[in-house]
């Protein structure tokens, strides 16, 4: 693909003191353009309301927000926020981070218990919810008295709750009872939310750790670092006013926070997802321009673009034109949109610009989504470091790599081996202030600025970075070699029938072996008409073919198929440590011996 000229977008932009001068700003230069999009209401009858809200409206109904809660006597406050992507999710986190306390968003996947542990740990006294979370909320609110005073509901009126007197202790108010509230106060001259000073380097957000194979921590954020990060990206990603970007992402996690933020202060229209089966639907409804996403999410993307042509016979005509295109780049014109437009017409005709993360990239699918005309770019980071560590952009993109450095940090590769390879660690203004009451964790991982990744990787030659694996996650066989499971994964994930997978080990006699648990995908199999032991038989053939590129110790032994996803967090990484219970389970289930 073209590759553009360096645009020093560095000039262009600067970094914003905290999350207030960014909306700020965005208001005074965006004004009346549309920061979101809600979907009020989809029928066939009725037909689909939307609501549009504006940056100033956007900044006008936070201060609203937060002067009530001020003048209830909540400054300094905790504040616990669980529930679907929103408008009035968003709402809610802003306000809290801009002037009131420190927000505290959980996810909503969250199991009835780990709510109240977060809550506890976090020490937090108000408790923003949807209507999704109520019955969770009112069972946890039942069974512990402390430490939540208000409950806010975000999308309804919580006249239930309120006539509970089993919930007497805590006070329950809608959303919009508080906007009401605080337009008026503001209307009277109440000014201490609109004036009250930001530290830029304390406590403001404090965000759960995804938890994969461990109980999640709670990282301790500042507006410093997530106004770091917001300014690398600026620095990195070429984002116009007049993109559109659709949330997919959980926006309780910092990566998903991370690209609205960035997204905001460019001036974007953002809307939210109804849904990961509704993907292809919705980047149609708004025209989406650009969209960040996990791994999972394009590679299922990618798979479908691939059956289309093979279903349709296109295979000879897509190749003639990626040859054409091919030639053309070299010349400096870029066909690639104009004759792979019923490719991209698929995919809602409009769609420029992906950046993935929160796992590793198949090199085959970032290439193939570029050749076809969207900037598909890959990064890294963790919530630890606000989040993004590197990433790859319009002028720097080489494929298995997550791209260079983000300009605000520094990296090294401690003790690495004879390939370079080691633990990365990172410095810069992003990494966290540590993890909330866990001096003993924060001290593992940080010193004199250095933060360690828990990521083996290495640096090639022109600075690219390459993940090879969670250090964590690694699998070390009995002859010392160290594999690592995620670059086998990415293998076998690219079987048309596989959807995903997880590798693991086994003891077997003296050593240890590779085996693997394939999910595969049941419209493949109907649509190839084939029987799971056809299926079970092709699996064999395909393993052996990739077996025979590896060395001896990175062979797949043994593998079953199953129609039973992996246990996920929100962000749709595989809880490995959850799932090898599940396959234990599984197997005895079906009386598979491995």
């Amino acid at each position: 693909m073209i590759r553009r000229k360096d645009l020093k977008l560095e000039k262009l932009f600067f970094e914003f003191r905290d999350l207030r001068e960014l909306l700020r700003y965005s208001a005074k230069k965006y004004g009346k353009a549309t920061a979101f999009v809600t979907k009020l209401q989809e029928s066939k009858a009725k037909g689909t309301v939307y609501k549009e809200t504006s940056y100033e409206e956007l900044l006008n109904e936070m201060n609203y927000l937060g002067t009530a809660l001020s003048v209830r006597g909540y400054n300094g406050s905790r504040f616990a926020l669980i529930g679907e992507n929103s408008y009035n999710w968003c709402l809610s986190y802003f306000t809290v981070a801009c002037g009131l306390g420190v927000i505290v968003p959980l996810d909503k996947l969250m199991q009835q218990e780990e709510m109240y542990r977060c809550i506890k740990i976090s020490k937090s006294q108000v408790l923003l919810y949807d209507k999704k979370q109520k019955e969770a909320v009112i069972s946890t609110l039942k069974a512990k008295k402390k430490p939540v005073q208000l409950a806010i509901a975000l999308d309804y009126e919580p006249t239930e709750e309120q006539s509970m007197e089993e919930l007497s202790h805590v006070e329950f108010v809608s959303f919009d009872q508080l906007l009401e509230e605080g337009y008026e106060q503001l209307r009277l001259g109440e000014r201490k939310y609109i004036d009250a000073y930001i530290d830029p380097d304390v406590m403001t957000y404090l965000l759960f750790t995804s938890g994969t194979t461990s109980e999640s921590k709670a990282v301790m954020l500042s507006h410093r670092n997530l106004m770091s990060c917001n300014y690398a990206m600026s620095c990195e990603e070429e984002l116009f006013p007049d993109d559109v970007n659709l949330i997919i992402l959980p926006l309780h996690h910092c990566y998903g926070m991370s690209g609205l933020l960035a997204f905001l202060s460019h001036g974007l229209k953002n809307t939210f997802c109804d849904g990961l089966k509704y993907v292809a639907k919705n980047l149609r409804e708004y025209n989406i321009t650009i969209i960040l996403c996990v791994p999972l999410l394009l590679e299922a993307m990618y798979k479908k673009i691939q059956k289309s042509i093979r279903d349709k016979g296109l295979e000879a005509k897509v190749k003639k034109a990626m040859s054409i295109c091919n030639k053309t780049d070299k010349l400096g014109i870029n066909l690639r949109r104009k004759l792979f437009k019923p490719v991209l017409d698929a995919i809602g005709g409009n769609l420029r610009t992906i950046i993935c993360g929160a796992a590793a990239l198949d090199p085959e699918v970032a290439q193939g989504m570029n050749n076809f005309g969207i900037l598909t770019l890959q990064g890294y980071g963790l919530t630890e470091t606000s989040p993004t560590i590197s990433s790859e952009s319009y002028k720097n993109i080489r494929y298995g790599s997550v791209g260079k450095l983000m300009p605000n940090f520094e990296g090294k590769i401690l003790e690495p081996n004879e390939d370079g390879i080691g633990e990365l660690a990172v410095r810069g203004d992003s990494v966290m202030l540590g993890y909330y009451e866990n001096k003993e964790a924060t001290d593992a991982v940080l010193k004199d600025g250095w933060f360690k990744t828990g990521d083996y990787a290495y640096f090639d030659k022109d600075g690219y970075l390459y993940i090879c694996g969670r250090k964590k996650n690694v699998i070390v066989m009995k002859n010392g070699k160290n594999i690592f499971p995620e670059e086998i994964e990415n293998h076998l994930n690219r079987l048309p029938y596989v959807e995903e997978s997880m590798v693991f080990s086994k003891d077997k006699a003296s050593d240890l072996v590779l085996c693997a648990k394939l999910v595969y995908s049941e419209e493949y199999l109907n649509d190839a008409k084939l029987s799971l032991d056809e299926l079970q038989a092709l699996a064999e053939k395909d393993i052996d073919k990739i077996n025979k590129t590896t060395p001896s110790y990175k062979m797949i032994k043994k593998f079953f198929l199953s129609n039973r996803p992996t246990v996920k967090t929100s962000t749709r990484k595989t809880k490995r440590n959850e799932e090898l219970a599940e396959i234990a389970k599984e197997l005895e289930e079906r009386n598979i011996s491995l």
